[in-house]
């Protein structure tokens, strides 16, 4: 299951970037690669929190989640603040994504 979160992750991770792309060069948002964006991170999420509940006790996949879930909150904030079709604040953007990207590097580092 560990390997369906990663997974999951980096193609959230992967539509993140693309979308930090599009809010640089264009200075524009898009709602469907935000919601696709979500909606990946949250199903790998899940699968995260299916393998704390039901597997071994594991403090990388504890601390992943911790910090997946901290990177959740504020991605969910942007979405909630966002303004029309503009880009959101960058630096926000830019905490938001090192929270998520130290948590999948947490969780990589314990993966067996």
């Amino acid at each position: 299951m560990i390997l369906y979160s990663i997974l999951l992750l980096a193609l959230a991770v992967t539509l993140g970037f693309f979308m930090v792309f599009i809010g640089f060069r264009y200075h524009r948002s898009s709602l469907k690669l935000a919601i696709s964006h979500a909606l990946f991170a949250i199903a790998g999420l899940s699968f995260l929190g299916l393998q704390i509940y039901h597997g071994p006790m594991n403090k990388y996949n504890n601390g992943a989640a911790l910090l997946l879930t901290l990177a959740l909150i504020g991605g969910g904030m942007l979405l909630a603040l966002r303004e029309g079709k503009r880009a959101p604040a960058m630096p926000v953007v830019t905490i938001h994504a090192i929270i998520a990207l130290t948590g999948l590097t947490v969780l990589m580092l314990g993966y067996q």
